[in-house]
């Protein structure tokens, strides 16, 4: 082979080196754009994900909430029932023994 011919050859060889890197290039941008596509489109589900569990979590404590302010609210009415009945009769029971002790001071006068 001729000096001529060699470098011809060198030069042959760079070029396919250099469209090589240039594609290998080109393919590593395009990964790298398809992979921050698929990174925003896994964020943007996860994010409505998350804001679906939110709601439900939310949803869930409030029913739970509501519940038990449902009956702590009538445990206490059943309190302030017995209370006042309690009230009544001891109403009923100081009526009499003021009735009786107005009478027995009625009498003795």
């Amino acid at each position: 082979m001729e000096k001529t011919e060699i470098l011809m050859k060198i030069k042959e060889a760079e070029a396919k080196v250099d469209e090589a890197l240039k594609k290998a290039e080109e393919q590593r941008k395009k990964l790298i754009l398809d992979a921050k596509i698929e990174a925003k489109k896994i964020i943007d589900d996860a994010t409505v994900e998350a804001n679906r569990l939110r709601g439900e979590i939310l949803r869930k404590i409030r029913e739970s909430v509501e519940k038990e302010k449902g009956e702590i609210k009538s445990k206490k009415l059943k309190e302030i029932e017995s209370f006042e009945k309690i009230g009544r009769s001891n109403i009923d029971r100081a009526v009499n023994v003021l009735y009786n002790e107005f009478l027995r001071m009625v009498e003795h006068a």
